[in-house]
């Protein structure tokens, strides 16, 4: 940390900016930056935010298959296009395209025999308010799973928390790309990211679980429900509150993987421990910062 003298003409106090600073941020005499005051009292001086205009992507490809040219599509909608368009070099069969369930859950995504695009894409500037969406679409579903299990609503949560996961990482990566204001910090933003990325893992098992496993159900809802209250007030979050997540998480004990219902229960205690993980981590970072 480098100390400044502070400068004073009459009524006003002053200091200089480092020019190191300066010429990284490209800060001359006719710039502007913004001051802020932290928690702590410090003040917190940034260069003001020239957020770059979303540019329209255009991609011609020759791939025919729809696992590749999916991941390519959902990589183009979560990136911070302003719009998109991937050109096939000759026709497709649009309907193994739309089997692709995650592909068609993109907003504003069209899909043609020799074109997939995207005009608008949806923006999100809050990453926070997506993974608390996300957590309670969760315990929502278990829910669901435990008192009414209806398969058709089960699958709508679990389509709802993919997408919560797709605008989650395009919000970060817009966020992180144009330098956008969002309440987070940057390191908020990676927290966040690993999160939402094993939230997703595990409702991918745990929409296999039966709802005669009532108890597993409890407990993982029960996990969730702390979790959620976390994501709920991450500006306090500390060590204390870390280490009471992660012993309710030890509270699952191994399972033995013997077959696919063990192994997907194993699958999602796993998850909830490398959860339990990012979360004490993100506490100690936040100790740090204090």
């Amino acid at each position: 940390m480098e100390i400044r003298n502070i400068q004073k003409t009459g009524d006003m106090h002053y200091l200089y900016l480092p020019t190191s600073w300066c010429r990284e941020h490209k800060i001359g005499s006719r710039s502007k930056v913004s001051i802020g005051q932290s928690s702590d009292g410090s003040l917190v001086i940034s260069p003001q935010i020239v957020e770059a205009k979303p540019k329209h992507l255009k991609l011609s490809i020759s791939e025919d298959d729809e696992d590749v040219i999916h991941k390519l599509a959902v990589a183009c909608y979560i990136n911070p296009a302003g719009s998109f368009e991937i050109n096939f070099e000759k026709e497709m069969d649009f309907t193994r395209l739309l089997n692709q369930k995650r592909l068609i859950s993109l907003e504003s995504v069209e899909i043609d025999k020799k074109q997939i695009s995207c005009h608008g894409a949806v923006s999100v500037a809050d990453p926070e308010s997506l993974i608390k969406t996300m957590t309670k679409k969760i315990k929502n579903m278990i829910t669901v799973m435990q008192k009414a299990y209806d398969k058709e609503l089960i699958d709508r949560y679990e389509d709802e928390i993919d997408r919560s996961k797709m605008l989650i990482d395009k919000s970060i990566i817009s966020s992180l790309t144009f330098e956008r204001a969002t309440k987070s910090k940057t390191i908020d933003l990676y927290y966040i990211s690993l999160i939402s990325k094993d939230l997703e893992r595990m409702v991918d098992h745990l929409i296999c679980v039966s709802s005669k496993e009532s108890e597993f159900l409890t407990i993982v809802h029960d996990i969730i429900d702390q979790l959620h209250n976390i994501m709920e007030n991450t500006p306090s979050l500390n060590c204390k509150t870390a280490l009471q997540f992660v012993k309710k998480v030890t509270k699952i004990g191994g399972f033995e993987v013997k077959d696919i219902k063990s192994y997907d229960k194993e699958r999602i205690r796993l998850s909830l421990v490398t959860i339990a993980e990012i979360v004490t981590d993100w506490a100690i970072t936040k100790e740090i910062e204090k």
